[in-house]
């Protein structure tokens, strides 16, 4: 029996990070706007890519800012537990995950770290998984990652450390 973790959140980073990712929103939506309207007769494709990059921006910034507010409103409160029964992360869901339905593991993405891991079908189908996450996910799969992200945000933890934690009531997938 592991001794309970339960990791308080520090919503200071991520209340910088909402402002910086709802901005990127904004600049995304300006980028496409101005491409729309070069939009003509004449137009090289300039137009198109543009367009393209500011919608990128846009649903990117959406997403992260989910993520970031996400963590900002959780205030001072418990972020992170882990007990014998399970994981709690609110800010993927506020359900608790049975370590046996857990698959997880530290991932380089080939620019930093990240804790990520997949939950069992029966378990996953029951779990009401917060929109930013869902979304997240679906762009995790694309390149055959685990599905759910651990963020850091608000940890003041790094993933291998969070990992640590973790490794105590269940090993990583190898």
């Amino acid at each position: 029996m592991a001794e309970p973790v339960i990791i308080h959140n520090r919503p200071f980073w991520a209340r910088i990070l909402t402002v910086f990712w709802a901005v990127e929103v904004a600049v995304g939506l300006v980028f496409a706007g101005v491409g729309a309207s070069w939009l003509g007769a004449g137009e090289n494709g300039l137009a198109g890519v543009t367009i393209g990059c500011g919608l990128l921006l846009a649903v990117v910034g959406v997403v992260m800012t989910g993520v970031s507010w996400r963590v900002w409103r959780l205030g001072q409160g418990p972020a992170i537990e882990m007990r014998d029964g399970g994981l709690v992360d609110r800010r993927i869901a506020d359900a608790t995950i049975p370590w046996a339905a857990i698959s997880w593991a530290v991932i380089f993405n080939g620019r930093s770290y990240s804790l990520q891991f997949d939950v069992a079908p029966p378990e996953r189908a029951a779990l009401d998984v917060h929109w930013e996450q869902r979304l997240m996910g679906r762009f995790n799969r694309l390149f055959n990652y685990p599905e759910l992200t651990m963020v850091t945000l608000g940890t003041a933890k790094s993933a291998h450390a969070l990992g640590s934690l973790m490794e105590s009531f269940k090993s990583p997938r190898r």
